[in-house]
């Protein structure tokens, strides 16, 4: 019996082997096209323009499997303040496909909202749980209490109760962040990935006020979309738009 079994994993270890063949994902690169106003900094070109005391600088930082990921800087050097609004961004492809990109706010709701309602159900499952224990516990009270009392649901048994589900399921708590460093210094390695709500709330850049004299920097997200060579990034700022023509290259490992 020993040996059919270890015949049978042996099997099943070889069909692993030569069935279990990954894909290796394809290398993105995305720089801005040679017409451009670009400089350099550590291995990452940037493109610069400045229009009306605005000056804009953007950069491709990296993919993951949903989007593709832009480095955007605003400086306001008007003598009033601008707002940055990154959703109205958008990227274009030569045959006129346009992506708008994505809302930071909205992810964000949308990211607590399914979060509440995963707490929500674990701890309904919690309760159910916990009431057959305490139901296990009053049957078994009810059997050694000797004294005739009709209380038998005591606080001992709503503090199990409540024990199972803070147990079960800790509060999850949401940092709110006000905050924006003006300068990504993590790898993408080293950052939160877009699966979490940390990278919406403090990586990417969101809404914001620029009064004179500030500046703001961050990600902002596009679907990805494999199939062209040439992109075309609006940004568009109060009654200005700034462009950059970008070249994308795939390259398959």
């Amino acid at each position: 019996m020993l040996r059919i079994y270890t015949n049978l994993l042996l099997l099943m270890g070889m069909s692993l082997l030569f069935t279990g063949c990954f894909t290796p994902q394809k290398v993105i690169r995305i720089a801005p096209e040679a017409q451009e106003n670009v400089f350099w900094f550590q291995g990452q070109p940037i493109a610069e323009k400045k229009q009306d005391s605005v000056i804009v600088r953007a950069a491709f930082s990296h993919t993951d499997r949903k989007y593709l990921l832009f480095d955007i800087e605003v400086i306001n050097e008007k003598d009033f303040p601008i707002l940055v609004s990154p959703e109205v961004l958008s990227l274009k492809t030569t045959n006129g496909y346009q992506m708008s990109a994505l809302d930071p706010e909205d992810v964000i709701l949308s990211m607590e909202m399914r979060a509440s309602q995963k707490e929500a159900n674990a701890k309904n499952a919690a309760v159910a749980g916990g009431i057959v224990l305490v139901g296990a516990a009053v049957v078994a009270a009810t059997s050694d209490n000797d004294s005739g009392s009709d209380n038998y649901y005591d606080n001992d048994a709503l503090d199990a109760l409540e024990f199972a589900v803070d147990v079960a399921v800790p509060t999850i708590a949401w940092g709110l962040s006000f905050h924006q460093d003006p300068i990504l210094t993590e790898y993408p390695e080293a950052l939160p990935s877009s699966e979490q709500l940390l990278f919406w709330q403090e990586i990417v850049l969101r809404r914001t006020t620029l009064r004179p004299g500030e500046s703001i920097r961050g990600l902002v997200a596009f679907p990805r979309f494999d199939n062209t060579q040439s992109l075309k990034l609006t940004i568009p700022l109060e009654n200005d738009s700034f462009e950059f023509l970008f070249t994308q290259k795939l390259y398959q490992p």
